[in-house]
């Protein structure tokens, strides 16, 4: 069975090294059995979540790690998400991510707007 899960404190610290990255962010990480298929690593800071690097061994898991830490942050009172890493951005627009007008090289999305979106599948949460 496959789950998303909190990352323990020295996986998420051996991840954050790896992506070159210091200081607090959160990681969840998407797991078969023992084997970790993806991580993804992000902040919540007042209404705003950044992710910052995200990973995946396919899209359908990419997705759901993204909308797996969109949702917490949603649920600790974010409401936009903002990322500036490049090599996400075609999965962020699957979700409904646009440009920012604020900050070239960015792309934002309201998180009501992600989650009345539903799946790519066609299923709605």
């Amino acid at each position: 069975m496959i789950a998303i899960l909190p990352a323990a404190e020295s996986e998420r610290q051996t991840l954050l090294r790896q992506a070159g990255l210091s200081g607090p962010a959160e990681c969840l990480t998407v797991r078969e059995g023992g084997e970790r298929l993806g991580a993804v690593l992000f902040r919540r800071q007042g209404e705003t979540v950044e992710i910052f690097a995200a990973r995946a061994a396919d899209a359908s898991l990419l997705d759901g790690l993204l909308r797996a830490a969109l949702n917490a942050a949603l649920n600790a009172g974010a409401r936009t998400a903002v990322c500036s890493e490049e090599a996400l951005f075609p999965a962020l627009r699957a979700l409904g991510f646009l440009p920012s007008g604020e900050h070239p090289g960015r792309l934002q999305a309201a998180l009501s707007a992600v989650f009345s979106k539903g799946c790519p599948g066609g299923c709605r949460l």
